[in-house]
């Protein structure tokens, strides 16, 4: 069986640091000493799932980021993640985003981050997250084989723009991970959905690969001749029918209403 590193802190005035290796915490002893068995993770105290993927359909459509692990608290009494970290395939993704508060026995918290990958890269992710609870904390490393995972960029025959919300864009699928692309930007300000969108950006240059926010509602992109719309513009009304995102749709004209 893999092995990894754990480390778990237990309260009280005689409590100590024990650093073992093994799979999982299966039991612990409050004070004078830890209990250790090899378990899997759904006997652990804490559990640690994440799965293969592949970008952009397994990114939240309301801002872009991507799940990277779901971490399950199977501890008796409230933990909250404190941090997480990426071992593997950092320089593929933001900081990641760590859920605040503290959850319920039997709940679980998703830690996410923004994605920065190009057409095809195909990246092996290891997280290592940090719990803490009343008493205890417990830190799950994600560096051996049975805590790594893929994600991978499409390649971009989709739409070579995706919109996350309303807001904020990402372009270049097809595109090399750092390479500048020039785009021309329409718009509306935010709350006046009843204005036609206009360009009010002319080619501004914006990274492959990245979100870029705009201020204002993003209605359409156009790149290299062809305009790409937001998937939820409704013309008719000259509004959003939705505040999600989506991949581009391409049309033949600017749009109007």
């Amino acid at each position: 069986m893999k092995r990894r590193t754990l480390i778990l802190l237990l309260g009280g005035a005689s409590s100590g640091a024990m650093s073992v290796g093994t799979g999982a915490f299966s039991s612990m002893e409050a004070e004078r000493g830890v209990e250790v068995n090899v378990v899997n993770d759904e006997r652990a105290f804490v559990g640690y799932r994440s799965s293969d993927r592949t970008l952009p359909d397994d990114a939240n459509d309301d801002d872009g980021t991507v799940d990277l692990v779901t971490v399950m608290n199977q501890f008796a009494q409230k933990i909250k993640i404190i941090d997480a970290t990426i071992d593997d395939g950092s320089e593929y993704f933001g900081e990641p985003n760590v859920p605040e508060g503290a959850f319920e026995a039997g709940e679980a918290r998703t830690v996410t981050a923004d994605p920065k990958l190009s057409a095809e890269d195909e990246v092996d992710v290891a997280v290592t997250v940090s719990v803490e609870g009343k008493g205890v904390s417990a830190k799950v490393f994600g560096d051996s084989d049975t805590r790594r995972f893929q994600v991978t960029q499409d390649d971009g025959t989709t739409s070579l723009v995706r919109f996350n919300g309303r807001g904020t864009i990402n372009v270049g699928n097809r595109s090399q991970n750092g390479d500048t692309v020039e785009i021309d930007v329409y718009r509306i300000p935010n709350g006046n959905s009843a204005e036609d969108p206009s360009v009010v950006e002319e080619s501004p240059e914006v990274e492959a690969g990245k979100n870029e926010e705009f201020d204002g509602w993003v209605v359409a992109v156009g790149v290299d001749g062809e305009i790409y719309r937001h998937p939820s513009w409704d013309a008719d009304a000259c509004d959003f029918s939705s505040s999600k995102g989506g991949d581009g749709v391409i049309v033949d004209d600017p749009p109007s209403c």
